[in-house]
């Protein structure tokens, strides 16, 4: 008795071998048919609390190292998926990587986030991603203190970074340079106004922490 109950409250709580077996097969198809490759399916789990719906993890066999969400839409049920906007934040960190560690070569040390679209374009997987988002790019050198001495040569080395950005047309949303005591940091409507070391330099400030 006490082994079939436990069975019972097992499929409950972590879906039926069978149900995460269908779910498993359906994301398969769904992934296949949407982008036209082999897809393998991971970490298939049913979230019973939240939402009660099946939901998994993917990476196409082709791309191993791009994992991305597939699954149930919490309100309809219907199949969902992140892969053609994780496969937009790999080629974005890839290609904007290699200009910021032209000048701080410490990788660890920026983040490179892509600002998406509330509905997906059409034709995600070959599509330009500079044309459907904004990107938004922050540098830590909290080991270095901004003074007298330096901060001439910090300004300049944020400007090239940002006008190595600029001529490689990266959509910005924000810039930004923490310091261990101050902050250089651009919005969106600031950053096309800045064409010089001068003008940059205004938006050095102290960091209020």
């Amino acid at each position: 008795m006490g082994i079939i109950l436990a069975l019972l409250l097992s499929f409950v709580f972590w879906g039926s071998p069978w149900g995460l077996w269908t779910k498993k097969q359906a994301f398969e198809a769904y992934l296949e048919e949407k982008y036209g490759k082999d897809f393998v399916i991971e970490d298939i789990s049913f979230d019973f609390f939240n939402t009660r719906k099946y939901h998994a993890y993917a990476y196409a066999k082709d791309a191993p190292n791009i994992l991305s969400y597939v699954g149930q839409n919490r309100y309809t049920g219907e199949t969902e998926d992140g892969y053609g906007f994780e496969v937009w934040s790999y080629t974005a960190n890839e290609e904007i990587g290699p200009i910021i560690e032209k000048y701080y070569p410490n990788p660890s040390n920026y983040g490179v986030s892509l600002m998406f679209p509330e509905t997906e374009p059409k034709e995600v997987i070959g599509a330009d991603y500079k044309k459907h988002v904004t990107v938004e790019v922050g540098v830590s050198v909290e080991n270095i203190r901004v003074n007298s001495a330096n901060s001439e040569r910090e300004v300049e080395r944020a400007f090239f970074l940002l006008q190595a950005l600029k001529d490689n047309e990266v959509p910005l949303h924000h810039f930004a340079i923490s310091y261990e005591n101050r902050i250089l940091q651009l919005q969106e409507n600031e950053i096309s106004s800045i064409n010089s070391l001068e003008a940059l330099g205004d938006y050095l400030t102290e960091y209020r922490r």
